[in-house]
């Protein structure tokens, strides 16, 4: 194969990423018959760990210095942890994958650990020596973040912080529903509709991604029917699913609109399927009779759709280096200011051959 990632490795083996890690520095931490499970796993998959002399990279704007390789922590915050995160939700996955090559990248081994709650995760940060720590999780725990977070060079990555005052890694979600309304307004649809759970506010920035589109819609002479309701998708510690049997009340509405619109936004990827299937199961033949522009680039749930959608990717990989870049430089600059770092989307249009070629590139801000 030769093109697996340390995630494949972990699934593979049956082991955490952390494990993996320590395996391919030697770490005498690791029981025989696990490193047994995991050299076997990277044989199988034709994975070869980055030479330490090739994981040097670069801070930002500057050589980063080789005595700094260390460890840095990538904590998985609440009830949603690391094996959900790689079987239920491949965007996130994705994500972490860029960590991990931004990590090896700069020759920094990276430790994986899981805390549900504001307590846990300071002792946690406290007793851990990694030169500082990536928090990643859709939402915070309830209660005030612990003093630690400021004392150590910390950042989140993803998710909709709100009280955690630190640096913020995230797509820009505004963008991502400029960018469907750019596309469209091109392709002369006006009359358009948009499904997911809701709108954009400091606990929910997903929603911003409807936000941006009816904005950039309206103004431009257009309309957009908001089909949305927050139980749209079934979202708990065992599931991440889209609720089929609300999806298919809200499309009815659609398929009854007069005039009906022309095309249809998706929140996420994850509501393609069964879009297309009901669509179509009401006589709407997608990307004939509508056009449909989806989010994220998740090709588990994009595979089996044809024709296929126009995507929004979200740069998932780039999202994920570029925290390993905030979480370095943030060690270097302790004082300055916290600041959130919004990674540009990127278009992409079914190629020829339904395969799709991205259109622009990401811009970090």
């Amino acid at each position: 194969m030769g093109n697996a990632t340390i995630l494949e490795v972990a699934q593979a083996a049956g082991v955490g990423i952390g494990t993996v890690s320590r395996v391919i520095n030697h770490l005498d931490t690791v029981k025989s018959a696990t490193a047994e499970a995991v050299h076997k796993a990277m044989a199988d998959l034709g994975y070869t760990p980055p030479a330490p002399e090739k994981r040097r990279g670069r801070r930002i704007g500057q050589a980063y210095p080789r005595k700094a390789a260390a460890n840095l922590l990538l904590l998985i915050v609440g009830e949603q942890g690391l094996r959900w995160m790689l079987s239920m939700a491949p965007i996130y996955s994705a994500v972490i994958d860029g960590i991990e090559k931004g990590a090896a990248a700069h020759g920094i081994n990276m430790l994986v650990r899981q805390t549900a709650t504001w307590n846990e995760l300071a002792t946690v940060v406290e007793d851990n020596t990694a030169r500082g720590t990536i928090l990643f999780g859709s939402h915070e725990p309830l209660g005030i973040p612990p003093g630690v977070l400021q004392r150590k060079p910390a950042i989140w990555v993803m998710g909709s912080p709100e009280n955690f005052s630190g640096d913020h890694v995230q797509p820009d979600h505004t963008k991502i529903g400029v960018l469907a309304a750019q596309y469209l307004r091109r392709h002369k649809h006006f009359r358009c509709a948009y499904l997911g759970s809701g709108e954009g506010t400091p606990k929910f920035h997903i929603g911003y991604r409807a936000t941006g589109f009816r904005w950039a819609m309206e103004n431009a002479g257009g309309s957009v029917d908001m089909l949305i309701n927050p139980a749209i998708v079934i979202n708990d510690k065992e599931h991440n699913a889209p609720n089929e049997p609300l999806i298919a009340k809200l499309l009815q509405r659609l398929v009854g609109l007069k005039p009906r619109p022309s095309a249809l936004m998706l929140e996420a990827d994850m509501l393609a399927p069964v879009t297309y299937r009901l669509l179509q199961s009401s006589g709407v033949i997608p990307q004939k009779d509508i056009t449909i522009v989806t989010c994220n680039n998740e090709q588990p749930y994009l595979l089996s759709l044809h024709p296929r959608p126009v995507v929004i990717d979200l740069q998932a990989q780039a999202i994920g280096k570029r925290a390993v870049d905030q979480l370095l430089w943030r060690s270097e600059n302790p004082r300055e200011p916290a600041v959130r770092v919004m990674v540009e989307p990127a278009l992409v249009e079914p190629g020829v051959n339904g395969s799709g070629m991205p259109i622009g590139r990401h811009n970090e801000n």
